[in-house]
């Protein structure tokens, strides 16, 4: 008899608790922004010539996972993004950080960008460096008539226009 009013009990207080905050199917997207997706660098004091190149660091994977608060209309996320480095074969290791960023947006409209610093280190020897990266991203409320997957998370690197120019040349996005 105890057993058949218990049960009843932790289901309803399962139930209530489910109401206030779940995992969600169909989070906000995580996507790579593809004229920012690779930055090159250059030896210091040389042209941008693929002769000059030091390393390029190339944004390869993202992938995301939410919880949806329904009481406060709030996503609170996470992202996982994955970088891999390429260099001409060296003897010595090397140590580099760069800029990347990462926007909420939802269609045109940007609700957050934060810049973040990516690390990574080339062994002695070794020609590529692969790293994986949890950046901290902002919540996002969301508004009347929204679902959480109306908005999506976009990164890249933070370059310059000379830097865009450049990794359009070397990729497919030419026109």
């Amino acid at each position: 008899m105890h057993s058949r009013l218990l049960r009843p009990l932790v289901l309803g207080a399962v139930l209530l608790l489910m109401g206030c905050s779940q995992r969600i199917i169909v989070c906000p997207v995580p996507a790579i922004l593809a004229d920012t997706a690779s930055l090159t660098v250059f030896r210091p004091g040389t042209q941008p010539d693929l002769a000059n190149e030091l390393y390029t660091v190339s944004l390869v994977g993202a992938q995301g996972d939410c919880v949806f608060n329904n009481k406060t209309s709030v996503v609170r996320s996470s992202i996982d993004l994955s970088f891999r480095a390429v260099r001409a074969p060296s003897g010595e290791a090397a140590t580099y950080t760069v800029p990347y960023f990462v926007v909420v947006q939802e269609n045109a409209k940007i609700y957050a960008k934060r810049i973040y610093s990516l690390r990574f280190t080339f062994a002695p020897g070794a020609a590529t460096a692969t790293v994986t990266q949890s950046p901290t991203v902002p919540e996002i409320r969301i508004e009347n008539g929204k679902l959480p997957w109306n908005y999506q998370f976009l990164a890249g690197f933070q370059m310059t226009d000379a830097q865009i120019e450049y990794a359009r040349k070397r990729t497919r996005y030419l026109p």
